[in-house]
């Protein structure tokens, strides 16, 4: 009898735990998040790089999946399946995903919860972050003006090889214009000279289109094409000008022509999308986020540079103008609108 009683007793612990660790493995959430291939891409990185420090520390009950899009299609493939595969969160970063994520968030209302950044999906059941890229290209082009005026060229002309054309882009190129504006009210839109990669990774075509605004006589060439600015970059070390990064803090002490950089910071938004998902649930809406809420920023003037400062070019009253106008943005008191681009350009 006791044998009997020890072995029963043995039978249901054993059951117990067997229970108890599939009723933890229920609790786990899974996470797929569709991007582009990450590569070295700071807007990336940074959110696959969040949710490795939250996996690591084992803050969340929580298994992510990266999956990538090799090309167009792969979208709305990789949202479908996922959401088949019985992921609790699906997380999209990137514009290319709006379309096939309303599609998947309309046909599969409560088979997911649905987030994505950097564009507005409009469907009552996606949460969508924007940002205000054009208040910290406003701080880009206080420097440029600043840097150009100490150069000798206080009306330019100023550069900007950027990603791609059209309204969708404009809110960098806007913001940059309207911080030179607000330094020298003399310069007019026929003073900047914008070219456009096409491409977030296409650095030679960066470097052959910077070295032709170089030849025009611009100071400064602001840089907004992704990983493909590297060759902005390049050019700049060879030719003198002065640039500016994207994302993540890009300046560096084999490269002094890169005085700042135009931050970005998707991890932070990724942190907030994890906390709200095992806090709450995500609340459907758009959220958009700028200075004020720490998100964009420039290096040196709202965000610590990871080198030091090239103070010879980006001198102490050049930071100082720049903060004064990030303080008025944070306030409310300077409030940057983007308009569209056409009507913008008939001024």
């Amino acid at each position: 009898m006791k044998k009997s009683f020890v072995l029963l007793l043995c039978v249901l612990v054993c059951t117990m735990l067997l229970t108890s660790i599939a009723s933890a493995a229920d609790d786990v959430k899974k996470v797929a998040i569709i991007l582009d291939p990450v590569g070295v891409n700071p807007f990336l990185t940074q959110v696959v790089d969040k949710f490795a420090e939250v996996k690591a520390a084992g803050t969340y009950p929580m298994d992510y999946s990266v999956i990538e899009c090799a090309d167009d299609t792969a979208w709305a493939e990789n949202i479908r399946a996922s959401v088949e595969e019985g992921y609790d969160l699906i997380l999209v970063v990137g514009w290319q995903g709006a379309d096939p994520l309303n599609e998947v968030a309309t046909q599969f209302p409560d088979k997911a919860q649905y987030v994505i950044i950097d564009t507005v999906c409009d469907n009552p059941n996606v949460k969508s972050y924007i940002f205000k890229p054009q208040e910290a290209a406003y701080l880009i082009g206080i420097v440029a003006a600043m840097v150009s005026a100490d150069a000798g060229k206080p009306e330019g002309p100023f550069g900007g090889v950027h990603a791609n054309p059209g309204q969708g882009s404009f809110e960098w190129r806007y913001g940059y214009m309207e911080g030179i504006k607000s330094i020298n009210p003399k310069v007019t839109n026929d003073d900047f000279i914008f070219n456009y990669t096409k491409s977030y990774t296409d650095a030679p075509t960066a470097k052959e289109l910077a070295l032709q605004q170089a030849a025009q006589g611009c100071v400064f060439i602001n840089a907004a094409s992704a990983v493909a600015d590297f060759g902005t970059f390049e050019a700049a070390l060879e030719k003198g000008f002065y640039t500016s990064g994207q994302d993540f803090d890009r300046t560096s002490p084999d490269n002094p022509n890169i005085i700042t950089t135009q931050v970005k910071y998707t991890g932070i938004v990724a942190g907030m999308i994890i906390d709200e998902f095992f806090a709450t649930g995500i609340q459907p809406g758009v959220v958009s986020l700028g200075l004020k809420e720490g998100v964009v920023g420039a290096t040196y003037i709202t965000d610590d540079g990871v080198n030091p400062r090239n103070t010879a070019v980006l001198t102490d009253a050049i930071v100082a103008k720049a903060r004064e106008a990030a303080d008025a943005i944070i306030s409310g008191k300077l409030v940057i609108e983007v308009p569209l681009e056409e009507e913008y350009m008939k001024q």
